[in-house]
């Protein structure tokens, strides 16, 4: 049934209720703070006398700001005098999200019931976001792409947590009063720097102190296992994915994968490509420079079997010529069976010692690896 426009009204206005922009600008604050922020390129948090501000820089030109945040303490009275940005009270209660990741963290936090509604659900893996849907207490907004409004609406959330893209269609949802909030996470170039946007989620729920705290346990594990890397000279070749009808897309050197790969001691074969983002290549130029690379690194979705050696020649039968296909070395983590999008970008320290049990398994003999496994037959 179609929302008549008074409900329609009524229920934004109920949004705006929590949260809102202001264009007041003369800001009588005194800085108490500014949060350390130590491997993240993508934003900062300056702590206030009665508000806590969140700078969000412009992914594609870092010299731009992308989005302002003011977080406020629900339980207090306005303050008069904020800076520009979307006012947020915090911490939020209801809270609507277009990417598993997202309720990862808030699973992490312990509030992963403060989410009420997500898009494109068959990506979430995590069982009380599961169980709310099949209840109807976390609502499916759809494709992220083209989110069902009126269920958004209906849903009365407090915040809708979106990964921005260079030209967002997300934008009209803010103007219908919706606060959306923009976590560039997947553009950081580092694994650590991806992590510690825990941080910025965090600061939401008014939980900097257990952020400040996993991120910490994170990065030291994660450095440490660095260091047993370090000490050894070998270093096998490596490529990723797969190709895709023409294409196959590869991630640069600079990229999250391509430092990923340097911290697990490989050869990343597209080190010399210097961008953080992936490019296009056709199937020949990949066959030539793979060839004969040591090992090959595939993320797929199928919640119904595990991708065989069988299977993937089968797909294409050149995949059959590589090295890595023939000497049974292709590693792939399979999605739609693990909580790889909502549980790995937060434990990178996990990921990287399943690469290192990949590349150099003499430096964690007794690891049992959690997302990466050999293809079977």
């Amino acid at each position: 049934m179609k929302i008549s426009t008074i409900a329609f009204t009524l229920c934004l206005v109920t949004l705006l209720g929590s949260c809102r922009n202001t264009k007041q600008s003369n800001d009588k604050g005194a800085l108490k703070e500014k949060s350390e922020i130590k491997y993240a390129k993508g934003f900062t948090i300056q702590h206030f006398d009665n508000y806590t501000q969140i700078t969000v820089r412009n992914p594609w030109d870092t010299t731009q700001t992308m989005e302002k945040y003011i977080l406020v303490d629900r339980n207090k009275k306005l303050p008069s005098n904020l800076p520009n940005g979307t006012i947020v009270r915090i911490p939020v209660q209801r809270v609507a999200t277009c990417s598993s990741i997202f309720a990862g963290e808030y699973k992490q936090f312990g509030d992963i019931d403060k989410i009420i509604a997500v898009s494109e659900p068959e990506y979430y893996n995590i069982p009380e976001i599961k169980k709310g849907l099949d209840t109807g207490r976390i609502a499916n907004l759809g494709i992220t792409t083209s989110l069902n409004t009126e269920k958004l609406i209906a849903s009365k959330p407090d915040l809708l947590i979106i990964s921005p893209f260079e030209v967002s269609m997300h934008d009209k949802y803010k103007k219908m009063g919706i606060s959306v909030v923009k976590d560039a996470s997947y553009m950081e170039e580092s694994p650590l720097g991806r992590t510690e946007w825990l941080r910025f989620e965090a600061a939401f729920l008014g939980k900097d102190s257990l952020a400040n705290t996993i991120f910490s346990k994170i990065e030291k594990h994660y450095l440490d296992l660095c260091k047993e890397v370090n000490k050894t000279k070998n270093r096998p070749t490596v490529f990723g994915e797969k190709k895709y009808g023409d294409a196959w897309y590869v991630a640069g050197g600079n990229s999250y994968m391509g430092n990923f790969m340097k911290d697990a001691g490989a050869n990343y074969l597209w080190s010399d490509l210097k961008i953080n983002g992936s490019k296009p290549f056709p199937f020949e130029t990949v066959f030539s420079k793979a060839l004969n690379a040591d090992f090959w690194l595939i993320k797929y979705n199928n919640s119904e079997s595990n991708l065989t050696y069988k299977q993937l020649g089968e797909e294409y039968d050149l995949y059959r010529n590589f090295a890595a296909f023939k000497n049974k070395h292709v590693f792939a983590v399979n999605s739609g069976n693990t909580p790889y999008y909502e549980q790995g970008p937060l434990e990178p320290d996990v990921v990287l010692s399943d690469f290192i049990k990949i590349f150099h398994p003499e430096i964690l003999p007794d690891y049992q690896p959690k997302y990466y496994f050999g293809l079977k037959e």
